[in-house]
């Protein structure tokens, strides 16, 4: 059982599961305000690469202030359990946000905030309320906790992180085939293109904030990215977090780490990446949202390795002759392999869709 409270937070309910954690909905005991609390089982269940992620998440983001940015509150260890206090997002991933098959006019509301789980539920590996008073409170509390557990990295590049991210029933084709018209004509209605490009300009605005600090989000991907009930967009789950200029990261050089259908080919053959390893992820997205299917639809770790690093993207018009003429331009060359071929930064994306 986890402990009723961590720090200053009660905590009040589940919101989800994953292999290596949970995330609650919690309460600040003394402001009332809710939060969504990430929490880090007792070892065995919690390794100590988990443990320092989600101390060096907190580290990257507590000083961050962006309406398109999730904001961080504090980050510590109580009883056994490492946990992360960050803002509760009430709303909808990217995807769900924008399925073709939901209302037009109004996006559904979940009976429970859908805050993901992040790097919980899809690697097998892998500024606050003031002081709390509880000595496990801060991101060295963690560090320090996790050393005692700590145990020789595997190299997380043997897995395939796309858990609940593969778009179901999508075809691992040669080429591609345009989608059927029923499917075609949902993806295309002009009010659900419009939520697209406004989701994506916001994106736009929350990435040029944080690669501006010098930090590469390496894990962006529809499950990553959650839509409020007021339709603003929040970047979420920074637990692969690097800043450009460090010179010593949790990852080592040349081993790779994030979700494969989502990253940059740089990023899968383990070399630095900068923050347009970000945009050839939102790439992918983009090109997901417009076509149904991601570019690449390899089921097996070798195969989409090699397309990924290898193989160019399929045209979205392939897919989707009638998609949007900017959008599918934009997720075209924003798939292309060198980062110097890509858009410069988010700012010369967003004016290329706006």
């Amino acid at each position: 059982m986890p402990p009723r409270t961590l720090g200053p937070y009660e905590i009040l309910s589940v919101i989800g599961r994953g292999g290596i954690g949970t995330v609650y909905r919690a309460r600040h005991r003394d402001s009332g305000e809710a939060v969504a609390v990430k929490l880090l089982g007792p070892p065995p269940a919690c390794d100590p690469i988990a443990a320092r992620r989600l101390a060096r998440e907190f580290e990257a983001l507590q000083g961050l202030s962006h309406p398109h940015v999730v904001r961080v509150y504090g980050a510590g260890v109580h009883e056994g359990y490492s946990y992360l206090a960050m803002e509760l997002v009430e709303g909808l991933d990217l995807r769900s946000y924008l399925s073709p098959l939901v209302d037009e006019v109004e996006a559904p509301t979940p009976a429970e905030p859908a805050t993901p789980l992040g790097s919980f539920g899809d690697e097998p590996e892998t500024a606050g309320h003031g002081p709390s008073g509880d000595p496990g409170a801060g991101p060295e509390a963690i560090r320090a906790f996790a050393a005692l557990m700590d145990e020789p990295e595997t190299d997380p590049g043997q897995w395939v992180r796309d858990t609940g991210d593969l778009v179901r029933g999508a075809p691992a084709l040669a080429e591609a085939r345009p989608l059927a018209p029923a499917v075609l004509e949902r993806l295309n209605r002009p009010a659900r293109v419009a939520r697209l490009r406004d989701a994506l300009l916001q994106v736009c605005d929350g990435l040029g904030y944080v690669h501006a600090r010098g930090l590469v989000h390496r894990d962006l991907k529809p499950s990553n990215i959650m839509v409020d009930d007021a339709r603003r967009v929040r970047l979420m789950d920074f637990g692969l977090v690097k800043l450009e200029s460090d010179a010593l990261h949790l990852t080592q050089h040349g081993r790779v780490v994030g979700t494969y259908r989502y990253m940059s080919p740089e990023q899968a053959k383990g070399e630095p990446v900068d923050g347009r390893s970000d945009l050839y992820s939102v790439g992918v997205i983009l090109f997901e949202l417009l076509a149904g299917r991601p570019p690449f639809t390899a089921r097996r770790p070798a195969e989409l390795w090699r397309d990924i690093v290898s193989r160019p993207a399929p045209a979205v018009a392939s897919v989707n002759p009638d998609a949007d003429g900017r959008l599918a331009a934009a997720a075209e060359r924003l798939l292309r392999k060198e980062p110097r071929e890509r858009f410069a930064d988010a700012a010369e994306l967003a004016a290329a869709i706006a």
